[in-house]
């Protein structure tokens, strides 16, 4: 074997030996890597406040960034919860939100169906002309009695919603489906009973009024 060739296969294998031992120290990094998170230590409804006897800090085998997690403890941040939560869930950055983004309105609503708190729910308002319109999308339910509720709403539409609960304005709850597609527009009774109908509503060719 020439010098060339011989250098050749020892720099490539030192190359070789090099490459494997970072994968193996890099193996056994990560290995070790822990990150501290917060878990609920118990079940906690949406709407709760965010306190230090519903989680504890623990440390998990992971790699910072490999997955979203709340750093901030109770004591840190001032919050609610977003979502219902369940023991041993671990937190994320989107399951709390901060008490300075929502306020608690109070409302009166028509023949609610069963609510408890925590309850997402879509509300919605019957405009003067007899339309129903749709005014608030997966609001939280902090208390309910009867036709009395108490809402988490985004601070920024405080004054609006105090404003519809101060008035006369019948308001219907109904619980939020996930994902569920709604008219966006205003609807009077007639046009829901039609969409509600479908074909057995339309007009039947034969007796439309002829264009003149």
């Amino acid at each position: 074997m020439s010098r060339r060739r011989l250098a050749a296969a020892v720099f490539f294998s030192a190359v070789i030996v090099a490459v494997l031992a970072l994968i193996v120290y890099t193996e056994r990094s990560n290995a070790t890597q822990t990150v501290s998170v917060w878990i609920v230590t118990h079940d906690v409804a949406a709407g709760a406040p965010y306190a230090a006897n519903d989680v504890e800090r623990v440390q998990i085998r992971a790699g910072a960034g490999e997955f979203n997690y709340e750093t901030l403890g109770p004591d840190a941040f001032s919050a609610r919860f977003a979502r219902t939560l369940y023991a041993n869930d671990i937190l994320r950055g989107d399951d709390l939100v901060s008490d300075s983004a929502q306020a608690e309105v109070a409302l009166t609503v028509v023949a609610p169906p069963p609510l408890a708190s925590g309850a997402d729910v879509d509300i919605f308002a019957g405009l003067s002309d007899g339309r129903q319109v749709r005014i608030g999308h997966d609001l939280i339910i902090q208390t309910v009695s009867g036709g009395s509720v108490t809402v988490l709403v985004p601070v920024a539409d405080e004054a609006s919603w105090i404003a519809v609960g101060a008035s006369n304005v019948a308001l219907h709850v109904a619980l939020t489906v996930a994902g569920a597609q709604l008219a966006p527009s205003p609807q009077s009774a007639d046009d829901a009973i039609r969409i509600l109908c479908g074909a057995e509503c339309a007009i039947p060719t034969d007796n439309a009024t002829p264009t003149p």
